[in-house]
């Protein structure tokens, strides 16, 4: 399915960039590679000091389907927002600007939507590093019941979303959606949220009745870095998270448990940073007070004790593959040969 690039888009793509000149350029390759042709490409610079925007306008330059954007500094929900009103065509999908695209991804996600009638249509992915010693790359999502096309339902994506979880957390997942239905129901990021604001987004469209389909297909490369890395939580952030999930409204009572069981864990996260920084100040009764009372809370600092102690000890890959393994499950020759194109020094796919 190639189309030719002068037609109206079909896709737009958003793409959030803010310091990634060492990454966006071979980023912007990839989409632009993409067997769909009828994309534009929505890049929201949100104030770099480096040279993003100057790469970015050399595609300009070369590709009329790329637009750039200046962002409003206010956050990441905040510059999704900006990409998503500027958006033309009838799906939007979430691209980051240090990630790398299989060159069929947007052809197949949305080959998938037509067959499914899906609102929100997501391939599997897979992280990757890369460093002096080559490219490392794994599976994001390989249990059995991920190498099948299926539904995702509202259930599935609460209880694999808890902090601390050994589930697949969907909301990491970057897909395509129907931009008509976000626009209907009212649907946007919640600019309150510093983190987590994916999975409220999307859960929010499940909320509304937008149906949520999955490809076994890796197609999307996370790129890990060490710009990349998880920030460590804040209680502010949980704070944001809490008030979202107390805001969503359940009417089957399966999901009304879940997303009970989802503020006990955001609860138990919240005391797992109190106590935590209690035990780093050698406040041992204060920390006791404040997780003990609570279950969740003490799973999560007991977790996060014993990750201490094995890193400390350096066994924690071998602790990852006991316990979280089909994340680190390496991806096939096939798999790979994408990637490694998107990696070449042009930065194209060919």
């Amino acid at each position: 399915m190639i189309e030719s690039a002068s037609s109206a888009p079909l896709v737009s793509v958003l793409m959030v960039a803010r310091n990634v000149a060492h990454f966006i350029d071979a980023a912007l390759h990839s989409v632009l590679a993409q067997t769909l042709r009828q994309i534009e490409v929505v890049v929201v610079d949100d104030g770099s000091t480096d040279e993003t925007a100057e790469i970015v306008r050399d595609h300009v330059g070369k590709d009329p389907r790329v637009r750039l954007m200046d962002g409003p500094r206010m956050g990441l929900s905040a510059v999704r927002n900006t990409s998503l009103a500027a958006a033309r065509a009838p799906f939007v999908a979430i691209v980051d600007a240090d990630d790398l695209l299989h060159p069929q991804h947007l052809e197949w996600l949305l080959e998938h939507q037509a067959a499914t009638g899906a609102q929100i249509c997501a391939s599997n992915m897979a992280s990757f590093f890369q460093s002096t010693d080559g490219v490392q790359a794994a599976a994001f999502a390989a249990a059995p019941r991920w190498r099948r096309a299926r539904r995702i339902t509202a259930n599935e994506f609460v209880r694999c979303g808890m902090i601390g979880g050994r589930e697949v957390s969907l909301g990491y997942f970057k897909p395509l959606l129907a931009r008509a239905f976000l626009l209907e129901n009212g649907i946007r990021y919640d600019e309150g949220l510093r983190i987590g604001e994916d999975f409220d987004l999307l859960f929010r469209a499940m909320l509304a009745g937008a149906r949520f389909e999955f490809l076994p297909r890796i197609s999307y490369f996370y790129r890990r870095h060490a710009q990349s890395t998880s920030h460590r939580l804040a209680l502010d952030d949980l704070a944001g998270l809490i008030a979202a999930t107390r805001g969503y409204s359940a009417n089957e009572a399966g999901l009304a448990a879940l997303l009970r069981a989802r503020l006990a864990n955001l609860e138990g996260a919240r005391r797992q940073l109190l106590a935590l920084d209690a035990l780093r100040e050698r406040r041992i009764l204060d920390a006791l007070r404040v997780a003990g009372p609570h279950r969740e809370a003490r799973r999560l600092v007991l977790s996060s004790l014993r990750e201490s102690c094995i890193k400390r000890l350096g066994l924690w890959d071998a602790a990852q593959t006991g316990g979280d393994a089909q994340k680190r499950m390496p991806l096939s020759a096939a798999d790979l040969v994408p990637l490694m194109r998107a990696l070449s020094p042009a930065g194209a796919l060919t």
